[in-house]
């Protein structure tokens, strides 16, 4: 096959099938691919913000020490191919469509493979204890997500990576990318209320689905989390042996915070920068020190060792490993130049990334309460006093009405749009949404600013000898103060059919800052009209 007719395959065999949970169809999957996945050395990332961006200056720490880092990225925003990747010598590499199609090739005869010796899922489709993640397909077909993380795993394989940082779809215990049994460090990022359908109802429910990805005896990071969420982390650590670090917010001291970046100090390191914006990016920073940290002080039988060819960047104690023999291998280490120069040359689009100057188009992928809190805080930090426009769209099974409720006063008018797929929010609901958050702002707020003046007058004006009726007069005034700002802000919200159009209104703003945030399948569209 050729990459059209992979990808055209990819998409027929998806038709009327129904996803169950399970790992069963991806590890006979792989087995009949030969396993490459085995041979590989992961660091496996899960949660529900800030995943990306933590497996992104982990990779580049790692890249700095001049490792091939393979990279598994889910979701693909810019790119088809963007999802399989990998970084050397200060470039990022994205699978071919040659290579893709050879893999998916292999992958097309494994099904089939499959199909004739009637391998699939249980009769009740169901495997573990019924939760549902990524899972897999009721007639024993593998998902969309399942195939492209097997291409992966063939991918990483052919490219002999040194190590791969993988991230998990919205799950963890029962995501495709679980089936490996290879883990280097396990590295659990923010977890938040989100794909409540699929992993729970609770913060501590949807960790515990995040948690999944711990393996026995395997170093495990993860930031300070909900109580409930932290302490399912922390007991699946205790029961599976594993040490585990946290990242301390206390530990971190903020030097200087611009749109250029960050400079700030992380326990014993001083005066550390990372050149991506967003204020929220430095806990990402730490999770992946934390990360780098256990693995150079892990014990034992470490693959990572065997394959450095960073001469004195990359620090071994074991002499028997230039001899080949890594199983002597006792401590994996990388020097602090590297650390620095990894995250100072770490990139991760989409994240509070300015994409224009004139006009200022900032992007951002905040589509959930606790990454909107984040994305406000660098708002509100960069940008101050400035007019603020926002560009919106989210997905219907976000948590929407809560968001906002969250966006207050941020942005003087919101332009909302449906984002391109299937689990869109109409922009008109968006947009009525936002517009009862304002009216009733502006009704409490406001109303209440007027009632106060209001009273302030009457007081004065009884000093000066003033009347009931003035006094009187005085409140209606409040009153109508009241139903002016409620009309005022009925309109600050209007939903629009494409994002040309949104943009269009925006730009007649001269003189404000463009926000467009929400859906990551957002930002490829708003690079395409701005490019």
């Amino acid at each position: 096959m050729n990459y059209r007719e992979a990808k055209e395959y990819v998409k027929q065999i998806q038709v009327g099938a129904k996803i169950k949970p399970g790992l069963e169809v991806t590890g006979k999957l792989m087995q009949l691919l030969g396993d490459h996945q085995a041979g590989l050395s992961f660091v496996h990332v899960a949660g529900t913000n800030g995943k990306g961006s933590t497996a992104a200056f982990i990779s580049s720490i790692y890249a700095a020490a001049v490792f091939k880092v393979g990279r598994f990225v889910s979701p693909a925003v810019f790119s088809e191919r963007e999802s399989i990747q990998y970084e050397q010598d200060g470039k990022t590499v994205y699978i071919t469509e040659e290579e893709m199609a050879r893999h998916l090739t292999a992958i097309r005869a494994a099904i089939e493979k499959m199909a004739r010796c009637g391998d699939g899922v249980p009769a009740d489709g169901v495997s573990g204890d019924g939760v549902p993640g990524d899972g897999i397909h009721a007639d024993g077909v593998p998902t969309e997500f399942e195939i492209e993380t097997a291409a992966a795993f063939l991918a990483f394989a052919d490219w002999k990576c040194d190590i791969v940082v993988l991230e998990t779809g919205m799950g963890g215990r029962l995501d495709a990318t679980n089936i490996i049994t290879t883990t280097a460090c396990a590295v659990i990022a923010p977890v938040a209320m989100d794909h409540m359908k699929f992993l729970g109802d609770t913060i501590g429910q949807i960790a515990c689905e995040k948690a999944g990805i711990i393996k026995e005896h395997v170093p495990v990071v993860m930031c300070q989390h909900d109580r409930e969420a932290a302490d399912c982390i922390a007991r699946t650590c205790q029961e599976h042996g594993c040490e585990w670090r946290e990242v301390v917010p206390e530990n971190i001291h903020i030097r200087e915070s611009a749109l250029s970046g960050t400079r700030f100090d992380y326990k014993q390191y001083r005066d550390l920068r990372i050149s991506v914006p967003g204020l929220y990016q430095v806990e990402n920073a730490c999770l992946a020190i934390e990360c780098v940290e256990m693995l150079c002080a892990s014990e034992g039988d470490s693959t990572l060792a065997q394959y450095s060819s960073s001469g004195g960047d990359s620090l071994f104690a074991g002499d028997s490993l230039l001899a080949g023999d890594s199983s002597s291998v006792q401590r994996f280490s990388l020097s602090e130049d590297v650390i620095r120069r990894g995250l100072a040359a770490a990139r991760w689009r989409g994240r509070f990334e300015i994409i224009s100057e004139k006009p200022c188009v900032v992007v951002d992928g905040a589509h959930n309460p606790d990454g909107m809190n984040g994305f406000l805080k660098s708002v509100h930090s960069y940008f101050g006093k400035k007019e603020k426009i926002a560009v919106m769209g989210v997905f219907a099974d976000k948590d929407y009405r809560e968001m906002a409720g969250m966006i207050g006063r941020t942005f003087s008018h919101i332009y909302t749009v449906a984002p391109p797929s299937e689990r869109a929010l109409a922009a008109e609901e968006l947009a009525s949404a936002l517009n009862a958050c304002a009216r009733r702002g502006a009704g409490e707020m406001d109303g209440e600013d007027a009632r106060r003046e209001a009273a302030g007058t009457g007081a004065v004006n009884a000093e000066r000898g003033g009347t009931g009726t003035e006094m009187a007069d005085a409140e209606r005034e409040a009153a109508g103060m009241k139903v002016a700002n409620a009309e005022r802000v009925l309109n600050r919200a209007v939903a629009c059919g494409t994002l040309a159009e949104a943009f269009d209104l925006a730009k007649q703003h001269r003189e404000a800052v463009i926000f467009v945030f929400g859906s990551l399948s957002l930002l490829k569209g708003v690079y395409d009209y701005w490019d």
